[in-house]
């Protein structure tokens, strides 16, 4: 059941799933079936070794949030703080041993196309007895609390550590949080839906480009927005840091350089540094990040007829894609799972109606940061500001060249899938867009 709630999770905030599903599944975000309190206070007693009543002062019984793996409940200390208490599932573990052993034998028996699915349960194994350590998931709260302290739009709850234990974590309150995809919610709190889907956007970027350590599980349920109650300014929440991607420095600088290259249309470097991540397939990886990066790119008129159609592009093999994601996933961090995240993040921007364009300023600016790291970028011996400052000016001025190419160019790819390659108009409008995009690739 863990397992299940987990996966809907992932279409709670995609504008291409119809409205009445991602209404259905926006209840297991944070709403999910819920334990009795009775079982959650044995957790409780049997990780302190007391009765629930002298560990705190008070906990209410009905929790203010339940997912695949625990539940949250609101808390008072002894000195009358307010905490929110997440407690762990009985029997979880145990459950979830059983659980992988039936998935471990679907993997080696199912294999679409010679395709192994082992190393997806493995991997998903790995991940959940992870996020079922919650001490582990404090250490990360704290080391992400840590990499953002300059962004003052960026808050992690702190945690009490003497009141955590493997199963039971305690964290400060958080009051009036708002959920990052609502944007009438925003309004209504007082909240700039653009303006959180700026903050939103920069955040990710920044742990994907530059801290090399990636929320991996940055749903609508665990992305919160506040409105501080000193500045009033808006101020994004980030909960549940249970699962993160740690990207190697290698992996990081080559993603970075990657998306520079695409943001600058530099077809070469695009070539050479997506061949690394997707190999033969390696024309496709620029368009998982954005559609606006189909300029440079090597993508032709069949395969973006064939995304249209919904079927495989002509001369792709089955194979070839199985092994496209296992390259994802074998880079030195796990590029896949970074893309998961993204993909969440994409998900709750376009609730908001974010412009593609301000996210891809996002993506060109920190990338042209984390590209530019010699050291590790938590080091202290950073690159000059006269080294950043340009290049990052420089990638948003090339977003704003990519905007002005998918202004000028979009309505003729449109007659051209619409006519068709073989009609004289077809042809002509093929013929001005490549015309067009030679003539823009030239002047900027």
């Amino acid at each position: 059941a863990a397992q299940f709630v987990a996966s809907l999770q992932a279409g709670a905030g995609d504008a291409s799933i119809p409205k009445p599903y991602i209404d259905a599944l926006k209840i297991v975000c944070d709403k999910a079936p819920f334990r009795p309190f009775s079982d959650m206070a044995k957790v409780i007693e049997e990780d302190f070794g007391k009765p629930i009543s002298e560990v705190f002062q008070s906990v209410d019984e009905e929790p203010l949030a339940a997912a695949s793996l625990a539940q949250v409940h609101r808390a008072v200390l002894k000195d009358g703080t307010e905490v929110a208490v997440k407690i762990q599932y009985p029997g979880l573990l145990e459950q979830m041993a059983s659980d992988f052993a039936v998935f471990r034998m679907f993997g080696q028996q199912i294999k679409p196309g010679g395709f192994d699915l082992t190393w997806v349960v493995n991997d998903f194994e790995v991940s959940i007895s992870a996020e079922l350590d919650f001490m582990i998931e404090g250490k990360n709260a704290e080391l992400t609390g840590k990499d953002f302290a300059h962004q003052k739009y960026a808050k992690v709850p702190k945690v009490y550590w003497d009141l955590t234990t493997k199963r039971v974590l305690t964290m400060e309150f958080v009051t009036d949080m708002v959920p990052t995809n609502d944007a009438a919610k925003l309004r209504a709190a007082g909240m700039d839906p653009y303006k959180v889907g700026c903050m939103l956007s920069d955040l990710f970027a920044e742990m994907v480009f530059c801290t090399g350590r990636v929320h991996g599980d940055p749903h609508a349920g665990n992305v919160y927005c506040i409105l501080d109650k000193v500045t009033k300014e808006e101020r994004i929440v980030l909960l549940d840091h249970g699962l993160y991607h740690d990207v190697d420095n290698d992996l990081r600088r080559s993603f970075s350089d990657f998306v520079t290259a695409c943001v600058a249309r530099d077809g070469a470097k695009m070539k050479s540094l997506g061949e690394r991540f997707a190999g033969p397939l390696y024309r496709f990886f620029p368009i998982i990040l954005s559609p606006w990066f189909v300029f440079g790119s090597k993508i032709q008129l069949e395969d973006i007829r064939a995304a249209k159609e919904k079927r495989i592009p002509p001369g792709v093999k089955l194979k070839e894609v199985g092994e496209f994601l296992v390259g994802l996933h074998d880079t030195g961090g796990n590029l896949l799972g970074v893309l998961h995240s993204m993909g969440y993040i994409r998900g709750i921007l376009n609730c908001l109606s974010f412009p593609e364009r301000r996210r891809l300023k996002s993506f060109a600016k920190f990338a042209a940061l984390g590209g530019a790291y010699e050291v590790e970028p938590r080091d202290e011996d950073k690159v000059p500001a006269e080294v950043l400052v340009p290049a990052s000016a420089m990638a948003v001025v090339n977003v704003d060249i990519l905007a002005l190419l998918i202004t000028v160019l979009a309505p003729l790819a449109l007659v051209v899938l619409v006519l068709g390659k073989r009609t004289t108009a077809g042809i002509a409008a093929a013929i001005l867009a490549l015309i067009l995009g030679t003539l823009y690739n030239h002047l900027y």
